[in-house]
This record gives structure tokens, sequence and C-alpha cells, in this order.
């Protein structure tokens, strides 16, 4: 079996036990850690899920070997050549009926030619299915691409920048309590049902209406900035590269 399909494989079987042993222990975790770090824990399931680990150290090994041996016993063997029956220095005298011994001889390697294309192709398509994996991931990871710059071209239509002095200023305000050094904009868009974060390099926070009380205004501009200061738009995108890839 392909090493890069070992690889895929081990990553994919570990990080599946990582997942069944957080679900299963997510009742007991519950109330001793944070919420936070209920969110932040499945970091480890991604890295487990993205870092190549060697799958001789994992538990699929002994899998890996019986697969191989399997693929070894299918491959087919070269064919022996015969040594002549006459010494280097012996007068070649040929007999009666060699022709036709020749043709006996020949005729099961004809025969096993013509068999053996068959088996050397599906065994070429287990060397390679690695790419076909990498082929099939990278195309959803661009369905999802364009789907999500769809999403963006139907909020950037119709978003309408924020003036309000004092909005502005309530922002400016929580983004330094935060330590947000970049500058975030202000947008509304009747379009989106509640407020959120858009763009990786120039954040905006896009409200559904104008029409929010500054209580309200606060929490939201709050929870949005975290969003940000975390780079959970990063962290959401690398689980979209994950779910892709297994």
């Amino acid at each position: 079996m392909n090493v890069a399909l070992k690889i895929f494989l081990s990553m994919s079987f570990s990080g599946g036990l990582l997942i069944l042993a957080l679900l299963l222990g997510k009742r007991f975790l519950k109330d001793k850690i944070s919420r936070q770090w209920q969110y932040y824990i499945w970091l480890i399931v991604l890295l487990r899920l993205l870092l190549p680990f060697g799958p001789e150290v994992s538990l699929m090994g002994k899998a890996y070997q019986a697969v191989d041996q399997v693929i070894s016993q299918a491959t087919p063997l070269p064919l022996q050549q015969h040594p002549s029956q006459n010494a280097p220095g012996d007068n070649f005298i040929p007999t009666v009926g060699t022709e036709q011994h020749n043709e006996l001889v020949n005729s099961p390697a004809d025969d096993i030619t013509t068999v053996h294309p068959f088996q050397n192709i599906g065994i070429m398509l287990i060397n390679y299915i690695w790419l076909v994996w990498l082929v099939v991931a990278l195309g959803f990871l661009i369905r999802k691409i364009t789907i999500y710059q769809s999403f963006m071209r139907y909020i950037n239509a119709g978003l309408t920048p924020i003036s309000d002095i004092e909005r502005l200023d309530e922002l400016s305000i929580v983004a330094e309590q935060l330590g947000t050094k970049k500058p975030i904009e202000l947008c509304v868009n009747p379009l989106v049902s509640s407020p959120l974060l858009i763009g990786f390099f120039h954040p905006c926070i896009v409200l559904p209406s104008a029409d929010i009380s500054e209580k309200d205004f606060r929490c939201i501009v709050l929870h949005e900035l975290t969003h940000y200061k975390r780079c959970d738009m990063f962290y959401k995108w690398l689980v979209q590269i994950t779910v892709c890839l297994h």
C-alpha cells in the first residue's frame, strides 16, 4: 500500500478515535472546564487529523502489514528462465521435436501475459489511490470556497457603512479594551438575520439594523471582536479543510 495512503488512513483512524473519546467525555468535562476550552479542545483533533505522524507507530500498523502482504501475493512474479541443457562449451545438436517442445513451453507464458494486465491495472490503482483521495478533497474544498464567495457577494451587495459617530466611538472603545489594534469597519445589511463578522484581512461587523440599544450594541460588538481576536474565522476554515481531507 502506498505510504501517502497509509498516512491518510492513519490520521483518519486515530482522529476518529479522538473524536469518539471527546464525545463520550463531553458529559464529564461539561462542568469541569470553561466553554472556551470546550470549544478549543477540538484543536487537538484537528492537529491529529492534519499532522502526518508515521503509520508505523499507529494502531493500524498491523493492518497495513496484512494489506501489503495480500497485495504482494497478488502481484505477478516474473517468469523464471530455464537454464540451457547444454553447457557453454558443448556442441549444440538439434534434436527432433525441439521446436514443438519450445512451443509447449512458451504457450503458458503467453496465456499469463494476457491475464496480467488487468491485475497490473488493479495494483496501479491501489498505488495511486492516494492521488484520487487528494483530488476529491481538493474538489470539496473548491466547492466550499465557491459557496463562501457567493455568500460574500450576497452580503457585500447590501452593505451600508454606518456613519454614526457615537456608534463608531463605542466600537473603538470596546476594540481598545480588547487590545484590537486593527481598525474594524461597521456596516448594516438588512438581508442578514443576525450580526456577523466578515473579512479575514479587512474585518467588518455587519448588523441587521442600526436601531439597536446601546447595551445590545456593546454586547454585539464585544462578541464579534472576541471572535476576531481569537482568530475564529481561520479556526473554522481549518475545520473545513480537515473535513474536506477526511
